[in-house]
């Protein structure tokens, strides 16, 4: 998994990534030195479940993803079952780019767990 979260790293504008469970435990970091990886690991999770509730009560399908835009920044969270990718970019980073990227990853992690 923490391959998949370096390629994201590897993104011009992405300034960290991690895997998180549904219930707010950082499972793999690799976010900026100054974030403290637990704080974002229950924020993000809260944040997550909230954006399902919101969903749900809309009729509006299953979470896939959810972007939050900032003035400086976006979080793009991605769904992987019992758990999410949460990436933080720059405003001005291709986030076309990073979604597709983000795709692929969710892919291939599911399919190791499937492997496994």
């Amino acid at each position: 998994m923490e391959k998949h979260l370096r390629e994201l790293n590897k993104i011009p504008g992405v300034k960290g990534s991690a895997i998180i469970s549904n219930e707010g435990l950082m499972v793999i970091s690799l976010l900026p030195t100054d974030i403290d990886p637990d704080a974002v690991a229950g924020m993000c999770a809260s944040n997550f479940r909230n954006s399902t509730t919101v969903a749900k009560v809309l009729n509006a399908g299953k979470t896939r993803k959810v972007i939050i835009e900032t003035d400086k920044d976006f979080i793009i969270f991605a769904t992987i079952g019992n758990g999410f990718i949460a990436v933080i970019s720059e405003k001005d980073a291709n986030l076309g780019l990073i979604k597709i990227k983000i795709d692929r990853a969710v892919r291939e992690i599911k399919a190791q767990f499937l492997e496994e």
